[in-house]
């Protein structure tokens, strides 16, 4: 396993949670995952920091791999995997639900973009729920048709 990717795993009863910490690149293993056979599989990507090219291929190949059956969910996914998954077909496995992400937010009070964490169904027809920092309104800071394209894909 990659020196930059940490992987932390709770088994409980029928289901296994999944912290990815680090970069996911080329040099990226999920042996230590596969050897864990469960019916339902929860990622969460929240400290995940870099994800190049070859990661998203390691990615792919990793998910192909777990049983068909099981059920997948990806929860506080970064701006940098949701970048991934509007533009790579397959980083997100048929089926499989985001809960939660980060979206970037600008407060135009201290002149900085914030990541705010969005549940999925607080995006109503494709548009970014309004959020609120110190009392100052914040504006959403990507085009939006784009950045939620993900979440029209979800079955």
């Amino acid at each position: 396993m990659s020196a930059t990717l940490k992987l932390e795993t709770q088994i409980l009863d029928n289901k296994v949670e999944v912290k990815v910490i680090g970069q996911i690149d080329e040099d990226a293993s999920f042996e230590k995952i596969l050897s864990i056979k469960q019916e339902v599989y929860i990622f969460d990507l929240e400290e995940i920091n870099l994800i190049n090219s070859c990661g998203v291929r390691e990615w792919i190949n990793f998910l192909e791999k777990l049983p068909s059956t099981s059920s997948i969910t990806y929860r506080n996914v970064p701006q940098v995997v949701v970048e991934q998954i509007n533009m790579v077909q397959g980083f997100v496995r048929e089926g499989a639900q985001i809960e939660s992400f980060y979206a970037p937010y600008y407060n135009e009070q201290t002149d900085q973009v914030v990541k705010i964490l969005i549940n999925v169904n607080d995006v109503k027809d494709g548009k970014a729920p309004q959020k609120d920092q110190d009392g100052t309104t914040l504006e959403f800071d990507a085009i939006e048709a784009q950045y939620f394209n993900f979440i029209k894909q979800q079955g």
